[in-house]
């Protein structure tokens, strides 16, 4: 019997609540599409999704802004009716969860390399009031290492941990697993409560892979309490 597939749904503790769009919701860049899918989750909160250009700007947001969110790819609020998304098809999305507030961003391995992790523990500080160790984090769905094979620039572009790297047949190519880094990368900036989807973009027939399936349409991460 075939194992079933994990759940796109996650609660975080004190009732924060994550979801994760399919292929079947469309391309979540559609500001329609991404209407049908998180209207019914967020009732009446905004949403607010960066743009996202694989890089590693966070902007803070407060209950009546309307930021620029063209050159973003992380956002954090302390606005209880204000919900945080982040585009993927493979980058897994990082979620933090504070008592008093939310963080998520975009971390592809560009923004892994520039320090995005850290970049939004301390983005998310500047609006909570409560200390790292009360923190808790979620990796979302993305490539998992065993289908993420990456080339010299990537390999170059950071000191990549070595638990993060398999050899790959072809020269110069290894496997990289961005979610043991994202992990890795969480625990040295305080946050000791980390979860995993367990959901990779490239094997789950729900999902669009960029990898996999070649151009198309982005998931959405949400998150929301």
């Amino acid at each position: 019997m075939q194992a079933p597939l994990p759940s796109l749904r996650w609660t975080l503790p004190g009732e924060i609540q994550v979801a994760w769009s399919t292929a079947a919701d469309g391309d979540q860049r559609d500001v329609h599409l991404r209407e049908a899918f998180a209207r019914p989750l967020l009732g009446s909160r905004r949403l607010i999704v960066p743009r996202q250009v694989h890089g590693v700007q966070i902007v803070q947001i407060a209950r009546h802004d309307a930021p620029d969110l063209g050159n973003v790819d992380g956002v954090v609020t302390a606005d209880p009716t204000t919900a945080l998304g982040a585009y993927g098809a493979d980058c897994p999305g990082v979620v933090l969860a504070a008592p008093d507030a939310l963080g998520i961003a975009h971390c592809g391995w560009r923004g892994t390399a520039g320090g995005m992790v850290e970049r939004l523990c301390t983005a998310l500080a500047q609006v909570s009031r409560t200390p790292r160790a009360t923190w808790h984090a979620l990796i979302g769905p993305g490539i998992s290492g065993s289908r993420y094979e990456v080339d010299e620039p990537v390999l170059q572009a950071h000191q990549w941990p070595a638990s993060a790297l398999r050899p790959s047949q072809a020269s110069g190519r290894a496997y990289l697993d961005l979610p043991t880094v994202l992990e890795k990368n969480l625990r040295s900036a305080g946050i000791s409560a980390i979860d995993h989807s367990a959901v990779c973009t490239a094997t789950d027939p729900r999902l669009h892979s960029f990898r996999h399936r070649g151009p198309g349409l982005v998931q959405l991460l949400v998150v929301w309490r």
